[in-house]
């Protein structure tokens, strides 16, 4: 009975991630895999990831630019300390998908381009692509 509940939970919990995600997300601002790696050398794109650290450090999507946890993005970029121009756009992802559902509609409110990765670190890891460990500097 246990599982049961537990799997019945999971479902609603997924059914309503994709509810808020199309609801929230402008269906022009929602990118997938391709568009991160065909995108993967363009200065202009600017990969996000949202996660706490202990999740960031075990892996990341390739030229991932910053790790900003969720609690502190709207502080980092008001405050001047991570300066990204309005003219660029930014691709926001995280773990599971809630969290850069979350920053897409911070950065949105404070006027950026930004785009949201309609998938997850979780399901970027599933799909075999590539990760990194280290951000680069």
């Amino acid at each position: 009975m246990k599982i049961l509940n537990f799997k019945i939970l999971f479902v609603l919990k997924r059914i309503l991630f994709f509810i808020l995600l199309t609801a929230c997300s402008e269906s022009k601002d929602i990118v997938d895999a391709n568009y991160i790696l065909k995108n993967e050398a363009n200065p202009k794109i600017i990969l996000i990831d949202v996660r706490n650290n202990e999740e960031s450090n075990k892996g990341h999507i390739p030229n991932t630019k910053y790790n900003i946890p969720l609690d502190r993005l709207r502080d980092e970029l008001k405050s001047g300390r991570i300066k990204i121009s309005k003219d660029d756009t930014i691709v926001v992802y995280c773990q599971k998908g809630i969290l850069s559902q979350k920053a897409y509609q911070i950065l949105k409110a404070l006027g950026y381009n930004v785009k949201h990765y309609k998938g997850s670190f979780e399901d970027w890891k599933l799909k075999n692509l590539p990760i990194e460990m280290n951000f680069k500097e």
